[in-house]
């Protein structure tokens, strides 16, 4: 082909490849009916469609849904990761928010937030507009929320497949829901000492939920009677589960507070006259909305 093909040579290119790849589909189809269903020829031709629409297209569902659930939790925990694992990080979801999302360019806010490690670094580190303060406090909180029950899973899951029964009562039913806080918190304060491997650090924490996912999809379609859940334990008694979510309540609230912490010594250091970046500081401050 050449190399500034015209249209209509582009348009073939694309016609041929569309039937190359409708006539292999077609073929692959008809073996399998042929050799997999024991059809006759005729039969298997015909069939064809029967065969994309109810083997292909249904017995595959199981994958499809399993596939978009493990994509659906990588892609949130991966982005968390790069969150925590950047002191910039919220300052930049801000950026991305006010220019891309509500801006209306969605597409390109999305992959923004996909690749939110390779952002450039802004000037500063806290959010310039105090509803975006408020926004990544929830923000951090939901997700410690979410770590505490995962994690606490995950950390179970390991000790029980190791052969190791982790008895629940009520001197020791907070105590997994702590070290479970304390994996994501430690990437954070990685982030917070600048320390250069935080990310490679946070970037353990998809494939372990993805294991967790794993183990737990393929527990429930074996029917398996051995597999043994933190929290199914925990919701067996009422006493442990107000204990759980009442002092949950506070376990979920310490990195929020260490946060809100850390801006107000960055904001600190923004407001020192000596600072020579506080002027502009002050400048883009004043010039953007106020949320």
């Amino acid at each position: 082909m050449p190399q500034n093909p015209t249209p209509a040579e582009r348009q073939l290119s694309v016609t041929r490849r569309r039937n190359a790849v409708l006539v292999l589909l077609m073929l692959w189809t008809f073996l399998y009916n042929v050799l997999i269903k024991q059809q006759e020829p005729l039969a298997a031709f015909f069939g064809i469609l029967d065969t994309v629409s109810d083997d292909f297209v249904m017995g595959a569902l199981l994958t499809v849904t399993l596939g978009s659930l493990i994509v659906v939790v990588f892609g949130l925990t991966k982005l968390y990761t790069q969150m925590i694992a950047n002191v910039h990080s919220f300052r930049i979801l801000e950026t991305i928010v006010y220019e891309d999302l509500c801006g209306g360019r969605v597409r390109a806010g999305l992959g923004r937030l996909l690749n939110l490690q390779d952002q450039p670094l802004p000037e500063k580190i806290c959010p310039l507009r105090p509803s975006s303060i408020v926004f990544c406090s929830g923000l951090i909180y939901a997700m410690s929320w979410i770590y505490v029950i995962l994690f606490s899973e995950a950390l179970f899951f390991v000790s029980w497949s190791a052969g190791v029964d982790l008895p629940v009562n009520e001197k020791n039913v907070l105590l997994l829901p702590t070290l479970a806080l304390a994996i994501p918190f430690s990437a954070r304060v990685m982030a917070y000492l600048r320390y250069p491997y935080a990310q490679d650090y946070a970037d353990f924490m998809p494939g372990a939920l993805f294991v967790l996912l794993l183990v737990a999809a393929l527990g429930y379609l074996f029917g398996s009677p051995d597999q043994e859940f933190f929290l199914l334990r925990v919701t067996r008694n009422e006493d442990y589960l107000f204990s759980l979510l009442t002092n949950g309540v506070f376990l979920a609230f310490i990195p929020v507070f260490f946060e809100l912490m850390f801006w107000m010594f960055e904001l600190g250091r923004d407001a020192d006259p000596g600072d020579p970046a506080a002027a502009s500081v002050g400048e883009d401050t004043a010039r953007s909305p106020s949320g």
